[in-house]
């Protein structure tokens, strides 16, 4: 119907009398303009129905759910991917997807939002740490779950101190009157380190809180890592890390993430397994690393390819995620070795560096989390000592990289290579030719999401360097 025919309609006698009518009643009945324009919402939670221990619980169980979605969660793209494509881990085979790829991250184009998947898990965790600690009675029950929030806080803060460019927009979670603070990666690895030294001071010293204080020594050891401190991390991870009667974080401890088949589905699976969308790749742009020709156990590659999302590029299946309730490793005492190894290294303890790196391939516990198998021929055979510092570091990281594929480590040891280790970053990044047409840009981090820019607290980036 045209405007002006409506308006025609409204203008007739028995139109205009149905309205008075209508007025009359809304009149008499009393009802005010703000009541008529009020909207019932009981689908939203509000910050005074959380006030109570079971508000707690529930902001509790919501932020582990966020964190693991922001790790390696489907909605969106787990920021392990994301790691995966900047760096040599992964190759793209989803149409409009090269850019992250290709080390031309653009914050327009999907994938996008694993700043906006940061920031949901980081204030959900802050939330619910407030929560719990106001409204949970005094108990070794709070102190758990008070610990475990801690420990999830620093590992969101730590990978995204490694993920993300120098200077991003840190909120306080001050609901009432936000403000931000633009933090440096150095400065989230601090925070980071703060964090985990929280879960240190308030988790017990048996029973659930154990694996909770070993996740939370090997994040702290990986954040002083990240800060160059190679020596301070090992202490934490060595006996006596934990105080003078503690152990060495044991080589076959294992801290996963969970995931659901039915409702948050494991991202590893639904985007590499299920849907050809992502495929590890093989040596990619020169220096990359023989992922798939190597036969590592520890990164096990299907022998035949797909053809991909994008209908051209073929792609390679990982193995060790057979549904979307498959679990993602966030920290391991195998990292725990790795650590303590490159504290070796960098006090010319050549040794000991190898001796940490053959502990860890070595262990039975450690081969078993991973279904690596045992006996003879040996499939992770003894290390030997290439004898150069220079190959030394490359082994070392070789190591790390085949230990920790797809759990978001790959770009920050990149990113120290580069920072750390003083290599050009021309002989760290895929670099040169990319496969599919172009040449690899220059990308060694990614930005927070085109979003953010609405923040009046921050514009951009401090910087992109490494």
């Amino acid at each position: 119907m045209m405007p002006n025919a409506f308006l025609r309609q409204l203008r007739a006698p028995g139109v205009r009398a149905g309205l008075a009518g209508v007025l009359a009643l809304v009149v008499a009945a009393g009802c005010s303009r703000d009541e008529l324009l009020g909207v019932d919402t009981p689908d939203q939670i509000t910050p005074a129905s959380v006030n109570s221990v079971a508000g707690a619980q529930a902001l509790r169980a919501s932020a582990i759910g966020v964190f693991s979605n922001f790790y390696g969660g489907t909605t969106n793209v787990g920021v392990n991917l994301y790691v995966g494509l900047l760096s040599d881990e992964l190759i793209n085979a989803r149409p409009g997807a090269d850019h992250i790829d290709i080390r031309s991250f653009n914050e327009n184009v999907f994938p996008n939002t694993a700043w906006n998947n940061f920031s949901q898990a980081y204030t959900a965790i802050v939330r619910a740490t407030r929560s719990v600690n106001e409204f949970y009675p005094a108990n070794a029950t709070k102190n758990l779950q008070l610990g475990q929030l801690y420990v999830l806080r620093g590992y969101s803060l730590t990978i995204a101190g490694e993920a993300f460019c120098n200077g991003v927009p840190l909120s306080d979670v001050n609901d009432a009157s936000p403000s931000f603070t633009t933090e440096l990666s150095a400065d989230m690895q601090t925070r980071a380190v703060a964090s985990f030294d929280s879960a240190l001071t308030i988790l017990g010293t048996a029973g659930a809180d154990v694996n909770q204080r070993y996740a939370a020594r090997v994040g702290k050891a990986r954040a002083l890592v990240n800060l160059k401190r190679y020596t301070d991390a090992a202490a934490v991870t060595r006996a006596g890390g934990d105080g003078a009667a503690s152990i060495a974080v044991p080589t076959s401890f294992i801290y996963n993430m969970e995931y659901s088949a039915t409702t948050l589905v494991n991202t590893i699976f639904d985007w590499m397994v299920n849907t050809a969308n992502f495929g590890p790749s093989e040596r990619e742009g020169g220096n990359g690393l023989n992922w798939r020709s190597a036969g590592d156990p520890r990164v096990v590659i299907s022998t035949t390819s797909r053809l991909g999302q994008d209908g051209s590029t073929q792609v390679f299946t990982i193995q060790g995620y057979p549904n979307g309730a498959a679990p993602t490793m966030l920290a391991s005492g195998v990292e725990a070795r790795l650590i303590e190894a490159e504290s070796d290294l960098s006090t010319a303890n050549a040794t000991g560096w190898l001796a940490n790196l053959n502990a860890a391939r070595a262990d039975a516990g450690a081969r078993a989390a991973r279904s690596i198998a045992t006996g003879a021929p040996d499939v992770l055979p003894p290390l030997v000592d290439p004898g150069s510092d220079a190959a030394r570091i490359d082994l070392l990281f070789r190591e790390r990289g085949f230990w920790t594929y797809l759990q978001a480590h790959r770009v920050g040891d990149l990113r120290r290579l580069v920072r750390q280790y003083g290599r050009g970053a021309e002989t760290v990044w895929p670099t040169g030719a990319y496969f599919k047409g172009g040449t690899y840009g220059t990308d060694q981090n990614i930005t927070p999401s085109i979003a953010e820019r609405n923040n009046p607290s921050w514009q951009a980036c401090t910087n992109r360097d490494a």
